[in-house]
């Protein structure tokens, strides 16, 4: 089967599927490929929690097609939208808590508005190349092998599939080593007291390394959970199980949140590492440890914690989640520096904001001071992201979108979470498109042209003090309004520790 658009975008997750839409507004013939029956990526396909913060402190700095798409789930019901953070370590400034059906399904309706196409259940292959320049990629699937040919093409895959495919050159990993941040399964119990942990949690502070309460800052659904929270810890119950063998765990705690269905509680308490996640005896090897680490997590938690007595497992991601892969070199290299600095960028097509959070690569530990230790770094400032750590060097008729953009593994530690990715999707794939329009290579498009369309299309790619001072002043007045009617709060007692 052969078939050509203008723009192929390869890879529907949050970053591809918003290009997606960012391209197909702009009038070109857009397809989007996905190894899935639906659209979402990791949120969906494997189970992730909420989506992190569009926030830098109370600013908003992610606005476009991505909070349009926030404020969708939000009128079906589907979503919170963004709830403030009280205490910030560890889980960013806001979190925005959602349905994963309907996020499949607002993500297709979205994509679908746009003119795009969606070819669904079909694996990337390979990257059709004419000298230097991707002309279109090879996916398999129950057709057999499909020919599909672009003007230009968005690497979505998150592993930087069809760049390496091309040829283009890349890191894997930190620079030092190779490693790359664990990959985790996450999973839901069912039928939880969540009052009842509730208060375990108020009665037991010191058993925590860290505990927030969400703080709702726009009205949702009814229908929806009402109390939203995150608690890191269990630390003597852990070390009571592990010292037994009872429980087999990648990590030295367990990190959950609730859920927006009252009764779930959602678990980001796996950890595989030393794996490659493009390697598929590796990754067979990761889903197969998580899933090990599942079921004993699931066993201790409904043996030691109270809330869990009569609780079950009711979903697993239909497949791990990776954190790290390929960087691909592009004509700039994001660092840390630049990350924690809030370094500001001529060719900005989007802003980052979440703190470099480097999960520890080869054990247990959490945040720590050794070098293997997890790193949780919180920045000076929001920093820009250039157009050029989307090009890569030597390639031409490609644009990279998401998490495996030009950067260090440290950089990366930043920008790699939902909100992060979705924004640069946007770019991404307003650059594709015109591209095609202005029939210029992407490494040649008029970045001012570029940057004039994406604020046009509602992308923040500067601070608006206004807009600033507007929005801390409502986080406040949602914190004083939370504050006086929930005097007995987990939250409060981190403040007074």
């Amino acid at each position: 089967m052969s078939k050509e658009y203008d723009v192929i975008i390869m890879g529907g997750g949050p970053s591809g599927f918003i290009a997606a839409i960012a391209a197909g507004r702009a009038g070109v013939r857009t397809l989007l490929v996905d190894k899935n029956g639906f659209l979402g990526g990791a949120p969906t396909s494997a189970a992730l929690g909420p989506i992190s913060p569009f926030h830098f402190g109370d600013e908003q700095v992610v606005k476009g097609i991505p909070q349009e798409f926030i404020d969708r789930m939000v009128e079906y019901g589907a979503s919170t939208g963004h709830m403030k953070t009280l205490y910030e370590h560890g889980s960013g400034s806001y979190s925005c808590f959602y349905d994963r059906e309907r996020y499949k399904w607002i993500a297709y309706e979205m994509v679908k508005e746009a003119g795009v196409d969606v070819l669904f259940h079909s694996f990337f292959n390979r990257t059709i190349v004419e000298g230097n320049r991707v002309t279109g990629i090879n996916v398999v699937n129950k057709s057999g092998e499909n020919i599909l040919k672009a003007k230009i093409v968005v690497d979505a895959t998150g592993d930087g599939d069809v760049a390496e495919k091309a040829g283009a050159e890349f890191t894997f990993g930190r620079m030092k080593d190779g490693k790359t941040q664990p990959a985790t399964l996450m999973f839901e119990m069912g039928n939880v007291n969540t009052e009842k942990l509730y208060q375990f949690m108020l009665e037991n502070p010191d058993e925590f390394e860290w505990k927030s309460d969400f703080v709702p800052v726009r009205k949702f659904s009814d229908k929806l959970s009402k109390k939203y929270f995150v608690a890191q810890g269990f630390n003597r119950f852990v070390r009571e199980a592990i010292n037994k063998e009872e429980l087999y765990i990648g990590r030295d705690s367990i990190l959950l949140l609730n859920s927006i269905h009252p009764g779930i509680i959602h678990f980001n308490s796996t950890r595989v590492v030393n794996i490659d996640a493009t390697d598929g005896d590796g990754r067979t090897k990761a889903e197969i440890d998580g899933r090990r680490q599942v079921e004993s997590i699931v066993k201790f938690m409904t043996k030691y914690v109270p809330g869990f007595e009569n609780a079950f497992l009711s979903v697993t991601g239909n497949e791990i989640g990776v954190r790290e892969t390929r960087h691909i070199i592009g004509n700039y290299v994001l660092t840390a520096d630049d990350v924690t600095n809030g370094r500001k960028q001529e060719d900005v097509i989007a802003r980052g904001y979440f703190p470099i959070d480097v999960h520890n690569m080869v054990g247990r530990e959490g945040y720590g001071q050794s070098d293997d230790a997890g790193v949780w770094t919180d920045l000076k400032d929001s920093y820009d992201i250039p157009y050029r750590a989307l090009i890569p060097t030597g390639v031409d008729g490609l644009v990279i979108a998401g998490r495996c953009i030009s950067a260090t593994s440290e950089a990366h530690g930043s920008f790699r979470t939902q909100g992060g990715v979705m924004a640069i999707g946007q770019a991404a794939g307003s650059a594709a498109a015109l591209s095609v329009l202005n029939n210029v290579h992407p490494r040649d498009l008029d970045v001012e042209k570029l940057q004039e369309y994406l604020i046009e299309n509602r992308a923040s790619l500067r601070r608006d003090p206004i807009a600033v001072e507007n929005e801390k002043w409502k986080a406040l007045q949602s914190v004083k309004n939370f504050l006086a009617d929930n005097p007995n709060n987990i939250t409060s007692s981190v403040f007074q520790g």
